[in-house]
């Protein structure tokens, strides 16, 4: 997009600021976006720690029973 083609500099300084506001926009819902993943990530490994952590311990346990077979 080239602002220099509009010659009228209000109308050009309106593109720009209406360019900036947008991009704007766009970062901050991309920052938002990836912190709310960030954020269910952490509650999700919460939530399922318990049972992950069992099944790790199980597999170790059933490891080693077949193994000393």
């Amino acid at each position: 997009m080239s602002f220099l083609k509009i010659t009228d500099p209000s109308k050009r300084d309106f593109r720009v600021n209406e360019f900036l506001k947008a991009k704007r926009n766009i970062q901050q819902s991309y920052q938002s976006e990836k912190l709310g993943d960030i954020g269910l990530q952490r509650e999700l490994t919460k939530l399922y720690k318990p049972i992950t952590d069992s099944q790790s311990t199980q597999s170790t346990a059933l490891a080693k029973e077949l193994s000393a077979l």
